[in-house]
């Protein structure tokens, strides 16, 4: 084994469409003998000190082996020393035969194998290949970290001596296939503990596996079959499943999700998702009706989205997905009768489409709206199953509207007019403002019209949402209720106190509410929250003090110390800081 060139960078900022990233990845040789320190090594640094650096990261290691094999599966020649962002380029140190807890001898300083790199979007800009980060993940040509045990110094040309190899044995390969690939093999992640040079991040993460498989919701969750796999349009796709044990499926209400256990390749922990069911609740499937996410154009420090890319990549039908029941407080009341507007932008038609399936199968004279905004032809979904079903229900007028249409689209065939769905489409097309209103789309969409309907004499009783992500966000434009700053004790449980600290509110627990959620509502406080339904982690808190318990089990229980309040209420008196 021997040590080939040593590569150093101080962090410095790019330009990367558009957007300003700051980094150390562009490492260059050196010459002659270097100094290494506990934290470094001299000239070096890193940028993102959570990601990368610290004493259990401070040299990145990676074997020259690999160069030859990056060098024919992406067709370059061009490569130079430091070209996969590493400190040390070596030679026979191939993942599959160095261990994590092995110490090496290079020059006068002393090193030890501390864990796998987990790369990151800042190598694919360095490679200049998009998504490089999960063709190294595949590959299992990772590279390592060292921690330093004895500072000294180095230089090329140094042979490394390998002084001690750890005793449990678990290869760089063998680590990183358990973090990403192999999740629910607890006896390797127990073993893994055992290695007293793991990174205390590593660790932490396969404890965590350890904790949830102990405490696992498992017996909630049900495993479903991808049946059929349906493009709905160039970047929308229908996933219809079907019950692994044969069973009927939980019922569930139009407009309501399904929360998903995702074990996605590559990620080190599953992935937890929601996707609103797209089809009436009489079917004897579920449908899920999913966007490929690209990453935001400006943001590209961001992956694309990593449940919906695989879904669409890597979720063919045969494939086996965990599931909860459905839930979600957004849903139509099937028994009402009052006429009804289904609002809806890009792919947030679909509790729009279960809405409208379950209206029409209802076999009811309910009047109905539908109206919806796409860019084209080429993003809108379910355009002709609409259409159709105008044409079948006299009851039901569709109005379509394209920001962007195609030189191909046809104005009154596959779109009406040309714009934006907005409030002053709305007073158009309705004879009045006397419906119930459903909503869904990007945030901007909801707010202009939640602000609209409310302008229109709307009352906000009759707007109905789904919006993932902070409600204050929704409603930033609108009047809402200043928290009161004091207690309002009204007929509650004397024997538990509820403190909400950052808002110097102290109240009782007031047994006819549902939860912590609407006990912080009722004394006028505004908290984040979303799905009400334990799901999305929107209203995630700090819980200084006291316990709680879930009246609706979450799909990830939040760790000691947080408590999901959309969901839970208190056993003991509780300080939350809200």
């Amino acid at each position: 084994m021997k040590l080939l060139s040593v590569n150093v960078s101080l962090p410095q900022e790019i330009t990367v469409k558009g957007k300003v990233v700051r980094t150390g990845i562009f490492k260059k040789p050196v010459q002659g003998r270097v100094k290494v320190s506990t934290l470094n090594i001299e000239g070096d640094g890193q940028a993102d000190l959570k990601g990368h650096g610290g004493p259990f990261r401070a040299v990145y290691v990676y074997s020259f082996d690999n160069y030859a094999y990056w060098e024919r599966e992406l067709e370059r020649t061009d490569f130079s020393w430091g070209q996969f962002g590493e400190n040390l380029t070596v030679e026979g140190m191939g993942d599959e035969e160095v261990h994590v807890g092995d110490t090496f001898r290079i020059g006068t300083a002393l090193f030890q194998v501390t864990q796998p790199r987990i790369p990151c979007y800042k190598l694919a800009i360095k490679m200049g290949v998009e998504g490089f980060y999960s063709q190294i993940l595949k590959s299992g040509r990772l590279g390592f970290y060292f921690r330093v045990l004895e500072e000294g110094d180095i230089g090329p040309g140094d042979v490394i001596e390998r002084i001690q190899a750890d005793p449990i044995g678990m290869t760089i390969l063998e680590v990183n296939q358990l973090m990403y690939y192999d999740k629910d093999n607890l006896e390797s992640a127990r073993r893994s503990l055992d290695i007293e040079a793991l990174s205390p991040g590593w660790r932490s993460t396969f404890e965590g596996r350890l904790e949830r498989a102990e405490t696992s919701n498992q017996e909630n969750l049900r495993t479903l079959i991808v049946d059929r796999k349906e493009p709905e349009s160039e970047t929308i796709t229908s996933f219809y499943l079907i019950p692994e044990d044969g069973k009927p499926l939980p019922p569930f209400l139009p407009g309501q999700f399904l929360p998903l256990k995702l074990d996605i390749p590559g990620q080190y922990q599953p992935v937890v998702r929601t996707y609103t069911l797209s089809d009436s609740p009489i079917r004897n499937y579920y449908r899920l009706t999913i966007k490929k996410e690209p990453a935001p154009p400006d943001r590209p420090d961001l992956y694309p989205g990593v449940a919906s890319t695989y879904f669409h990549d890597q979720v063919p039908p045969g494939s086996k997905l965990l599931a909860q029941s459905p839930r979600g407080e957004f849903s139509l009341d099937l028994a009402g009768k009052n006429p009804v507007v289904l609002l809806s932008a890009g792919v947030g038609l679909t509790p729009m489409i279960s809405m409208l399936n379950a209206l029409v199968d209802s076999d009811l004279d309910r009047p109905i709206w539908f109206v919806h905004g796409s860019r084209n032809s080429r993003e809108h979904a379910m355009g002709s199953h609409v259409r159709q079903l105008a044409e079948e229900n006299s009851n039901l007028q569709v109005h379509v509207r394209y920001s962007q249409p195609l030189s191909e689209d046809i104005q009154g065939r596959d779109y009406n007019d040309q714009g934006y769905v907005d409030i002053e489409l709305l007073a158009d097309l309705l004879p009045d403002n006397g419906f119930d209103f459903f909503l869904c789309g990007p945030t901007p969409f909801m707010k202009s019209l939640f602000r609209g309907l409310l302008d229109w004499g709307v009352s906000e009783s009759r707007i109905h949402y789904e919006f993932f992500g902070p409600a204050s966000e929704l409603k930033e434009n609108t009047e809402i209720a200043p928290a009161t700053g004091a207690a309002k004790v009204v007929q509650g449980d004397e024997e538990i106190a509820v403190a909400f600290s950052q808002s110097a509110v102290t109240t009782h627990w007031d047994p006819s509410l549902r939860s912590i959620l609407d006990l912080a509502e009722a004394q006028g406080l505004n908290p984040d929250f979303s799905c009400r339904s334990g799901i999305c982690n929107t209203c995630i808190c700090r819980l200084e003090e006291g316990e709680v318990e879930y009246i609706l089990e979450p799909l990830e229980t939040p760790g000691q110390g947080w408590v999901l309040i959309c969901c839970s209420k208190p056993k003991t008196d509780v300080v939350v800081a809200i």
